[in-house]
């Protein structure tokens, strides 16, 4: 495993955010168990977990106008570090005017054992969430939560209490491991939430989110 000290990289017309590699998380199909990057970047493992201003330091470096949108998602769960994720999200669409997307397990109420939500009001635009199962058996299964069988439930609940405080929220699963039946349920409870569905492409470190 090689470690760096690298907090921004570069996906399609996104400039994506890498805050912590810590994950309540051990999904099978993580795209960290492919090596130490991806698309390209250099190593995603970091030696230590950058403060905001490091962040936006790195954010600065870069040429703005290459990018559409600033996206928190790299080797780890960002709302395990919500407060630099805020600070960051709210220092960057102050400065530059541009969405700002939170890719997430959508576990952050379980982690801090209480709604966040209204804290990305301002600071996130669009809250992705890995939906990635139909029910909360085969979610336990598949994505091996700290959290046990009642985390499906919480990543519910997280998406209610986000769609009235962003602009937008999305669940999204992966193409290649739910049957048909089992994405048309997904669809159905994200639908049922006020939430958005989308199916992605299984990430190899060369596919953009």
């Amino acid at each position: 495993m090689k470690k760096g000290n690298v907090y921004t990289y570069k996906v399609g017309r996104g400039l994506y955010i890498n805050l912590t590699n810590r994950c309540t998380n051990r999904c099978s199909f993580c795209i960290r168990n492919n090596g130490d990057g991806v698309y390209g970047s250099d190593p995603l493992w970091l030696e230590h977990e950058p403060s905001a201003a490091e962040v936006l330091a790195s954010v600065g470096k870069q040429d703005s106008a290459q990018y559409d949108e600033f996206v928190f998602c790299g080797y780890g769960e960002p709302t395990m570090r919500l407060e630099t994720l805020v600070e960051v999200g709210s220092a960057l669409k102050a400065q530059y005017g541009k969405p700002v997307r939170l890719n997430t397990n959508g576990q952050a109420n379980l982690i801090y054992k209480k709604n966040v939500a209204p804290l990305l009001t301002g600071a996130v635009d669009i809250v992705s969430i890995s939906m990635n199962a139909a029910t909360a058996e085969k979610y336990e299964a598949v994505c091996r939560p700290a959290f046990g069988r009642e985390t499906y439930a919480g990543i519910l609940e997280f998406a209610r209490c986000c769609v009235p405080c962003v602009e937008k929220v999305v669940f999204t699963v992966v193409e290649t491991t739910l049957p048909d039946e089992d994405i048309e349920l997904c669809r159905r409870t994200a639908e049922s939430l006020g939430a958005s569905f989308r199916v992605r492409p299984l990430d190899t470190g060369t596919e953009t989110r």
